[in-house]
């Protein structure tokens, strides 16, 4: 028997809806799966620029984009951080370099937006730009804390003063245009009692341009450039040779050699380790380097490039292309660790 006939019993509510977890899980496995686009397009950068980092740091808007996105889609707090988590790991089962600090980086990066945009029911595009540009920096301290040991605070600081300007641009920017689209064509409405301001027809041609750019982009990047990572430890070996070919490990087995090296880059520092592997010299003797050739070029799947003197290459049978999980890697002991390449998909003789 109720013992308030009068009460009125309230429903239980939850924090986060279902329309919520289905729009942050959306969102955020669709970061995760392009961060290598993201990854390759920072690698373009550092190339235009002729620095092997740093520059690329343009890019990392790119990364908080979802989170500001999907901060303001559901319009609760929190919704940032759970999409920093299902981002990270999506983009470390997907073929991130760094592995399991990726999910440390995206983790902070969606907590960052939530906290500054907590001030803010009704976030303005000047909200979502100091979310964007916060969160986008705040990448290159925890990757400092992590790698960039030995490198000057005054280039720590540059790299973030790239990344907090990139946050704001593709991070706060382009997400809020991005918003006016989805809003204006009644796909979804953002969270919240009124609707959000600071549209302007600039700022959606502005958008427009964006999103056509980076589609343009991505579809030459995943049609001509990405190796998914589920084909396993292959890589294609052509250009100016007379027997292209495709190298799988097992194929040569019994070539492995094992040596001892030490990782010296600007950056970063690998103290001596073993690794196990096949010479280089020894694949590109079995695909047989033409008269005149004089380059190899070393291409990974994110875009990221690394270019050897031939000659150099088949008289050290010290540089190997060895396995690293389900990706190869060149291991070069007696060169800078940019020649280190990581998730090598092709070895180009030029």
């Amino acid at each position: 028997m109720d013992r308030n006939p009068g009460k009125q019993r309230i429903p239980k509510s939850y924090y986060f809806s279902t329309r919520d977890l289905a729009l942050i899980a959306i969102v955020s496995a669709a970061g995760g799966v392009l961060s290598t686009y993201v990854g390759y397009l920072g690698n373009l950068m550092n190339r235009v620029f002729g620095v092997p980092f740093g520059a690329g740091q343009w890019m990392a808007g790119l990364h908080v984009f979802w989170f500001v996105l999907v901060r303001v889609l559901v319009g609760r707090t929190g919704a940032g951080t759970m999409a920093g988590v299902l981002k990270g790991i999506v983009e470390m089962f997907t073929g991130s370099t760094h592995g399991f600090p990726i999910v440390l980086v995206s983790v902070i990066e969606g907590l960052l937006v939530d906290a500054v945009m907590l001030p803010f029911p009704n976030p303005n595009l000047l909200a979502l730009c100091l979310a964007g540009g916060i969160a986008s920096a705040s990448n290159v301290i925890v990757f400092q804390m992590l790698y960039f040991s030995g490198v000057s605070w005054g280039y720590i600081a540059l790299m973030a003063f790239f990344a907090f300007l990139s946050g704001v641009i593709f991070g706060g920017y382009f997400a809020g245009g991005i918003l006016d689209i989805v809003e204006g064509a009644h796909l979804l409405r953002a969270a919240g009692k009124q609707k959000r301001q600071g549209r302007s027809k600039l700022h959606l041609v502005l958008t427009m341009v964006m999103v056509a750019s980076l589609a343009g982009g991505a579809v030459y990047y995943y049609t001509n450039v990405f190796q998914p990572f589920w084909t396993g430890p292959t890589c294609q070996v052509a250009g100016n040779v007379l027997e292209p070919l495709e190298y799988r490990p097992i194929d040569f087995e019994r070539h492995t050699i094992t040596i001892t090296a030490e990782l010296k880059g600007q950056v970063t520092y690998i103290p001596p380790a073993d690794y196990t592997g096949v010479p280089l010299s020894l694949i590109l003797e079995q695909a047989g380097p033409k008269p005149g050739a004089k380059k190899i070029l070393i291409v990974a799947t994110d875009g990221y490039e690394a270019e050897f003197e031939l000659s150099s290459v088949m008289d050290d049978r010290n540089v190997i292309l060895a396995q690293d999980g389900d990706t190869l890697r060149i291991v070069a002991p007696e060169h800078e660790g940019a020649y280190w390449v990581k998730m090598v998909s092709s070895i180009l003789v030029k």
